[in-house]
């Protein structure tokens, strides 16, 4: 079900910069740090263990961005998924919750840095992510959420009905803008990331895919088809692919597969109507809607399916006729032509996880949706906590042992269909 066709390119593969894939694992190495998965998370861990003076290793089992990283919407968005401030510190305490809280204001502006530090050619516009609301229930949540980063600091702004609509080319009632976010291509953001690690000295080996890892006196050695890595601290950052490496790990998260698809670059008089000012939007319908512009104009958006037979033909047709209802200014239903997919994972609580799986084994990730800011700068954390520089007590999330998704064959399948539910619940709202 969750199987992705990575070889064949797709709109971000195809505008962004080609890179050479690095050599697969052959033979036995050593390095302080392995870290296990090549999406942003990974990439990420990587550059924080490396940033704290560690040897550091890398295993791909495909590409870089063959898997979420590199085929999601690319949203930048430093906001959490659902929740707000105060809900998070309630859950987690005043301390750690002010501390991933901070983190997750600061998010969209840690991965636009990183694009600047590292030169990195990612198509990014930082021009803010709107969030509107079509309903006076979802309005009042917008405000919540605007008021709450207010106080807390960050830089957000209040639109009303008509200033939203005008922005969005779309009729809302009103929502809230987070002015350090955007949009990028993130498939070009992987690779330009993957170029930058293998410049600092991290030794990316791709096509390399873990397969079984053995405890040692002394660490773990980790085994690919044609070679193994011995590493006294390993990092798993294999989200929605993660398999059998670690006994029980997979069930700790849902695999969720959605798909993209983009129109033809519009015109001038379109984009004077439609997302004036280039930013990204996700609104919050439970079935949300959510698109921006890619660097030739294309209009990007996605979904998914119930059932994915003639997966493309519908996809392309879903989002037509939903861009059509969305935005007057098209006048019917655009063309798509464009139309990928790929697999990401979340959790019933939509909180991400990080686990200490054995002494010297930790797994970190799934971000529930806001995975494109939040891997860069939550990876980044599990990196320097892996090379020794923090402590449990002093990462942005609790560390917790493993937490399996109750019924978990069940909520796979639940999880996978439950948007036909969600437009129900917009119908009736």
């Amino acid at each position: 079900m969750f199987e992705v066709d990575w070889r064949t390119p797709h709109l971000w593969r195809k505008t962004a910069n080609s890179r050479q894939a690095a050599p697969a694992l052959e033979g036995d190495l050593k390095t302080d740090v392995l870290v296990v998965g090549g999406g942003f998370t990974g990439m990420a861990a990587a550059l924080g263990a490396r940033d704290s003076g560690g040897e550091v290793i890398l295993l791909e089992g495909n590409e870089i961005g063959s898997a979420a990283s590199g085929r999601n919407n690319g949203l930048v968005i430093s906001h959490h998924s659902k929740a707000s401030p105060s809900e998070f510190e309630a859950v987690y305490g005043k301390t750690v919750g002010t501390r991933y809280n901070r983190m997750v204001a600061e998010a969209a502006g840690v991965a636009f840095g990183l694009m600047q530090r590292f030169n990195i050619d990612a198509h990014q516009v930082q021009e803010g992510w709107i969030q509107p609301a079509h309903t006076e229930a979802t309005l009042a949540r917008a405000r919540q959420f605007h008021d709450e980063w207010k106080a807390f600091g960050a830089n957000v702004s209040w639109l009303d009905g008509a200033e939203a609509s005008a922005r969005i080319g779309s009729p809302y009632l009103g929502g809230w803008m987070v002015h350090n976010s955007g949009h990028i291509n993130p498939f070009a953001m992987t690779i330009g990331l993957a170029a930058a690690l293998e410049r600092e000295g991290v030794t990316i080996h791709e096509n390399s895919r873990a397969m079984r890892i053995e405890r040692l006196d002394d660490g773990w050695r980790v085994f690919t088809a044609s070679g193994s890595v011995t590493a006294p601290e390993v990092v798993l950052a294999t989200n929605a692919l993660t398999g059998d490496i670690w006994p029980g790990l997979k069930k700790t998260l849902v695999p969720f597969k959605v798909f993209q698809a983009a129109t033809n670059p519009l015109p001038e008089e379109l984009r004077a109507r439609i997302l004036v000012g280039n930013p990204a939007v996700s609104d919050m319908r439970n079935d949300l809607r959510y698109f921006h512009y890619d660097r030739d104009n294309r209009l990007v958006s996605g979904g998914t399916h119930t059932f994915w037979r003639n997966e493309a033909e519908r996809g392309r047709a879903k989002v037509a006729h939903m861009l059509g209802k969305a935005f007057q200014a098209f006048g019917g239903e655009p063309e798509m032509v464009e139309y990928w997919h790929g697999t990401f994972a979340v959790v019933p609580d939509r909180k991400p996880r990080l686990y200490r799986l054995a002494p010297g084994l930790v797994f970190g990730g799934v971000y529930s949706g806001r995975g494109v800011a939040l891997s860069m700068s939550l990876g980044q954390e599990i990196g320097r906590w892996a090379a020794g520089r923090r402590t449990d007590g002093q990462m942005p999330l609790p560390v917790t042992n493993m937490k399996p998704v109750p019924y978990h064959p069940i909520a796979v399948q639940v999880a996978n269909r439950m948007h036909a539910w969600n437009r129900f619940q917009d119908r009736r709202s």
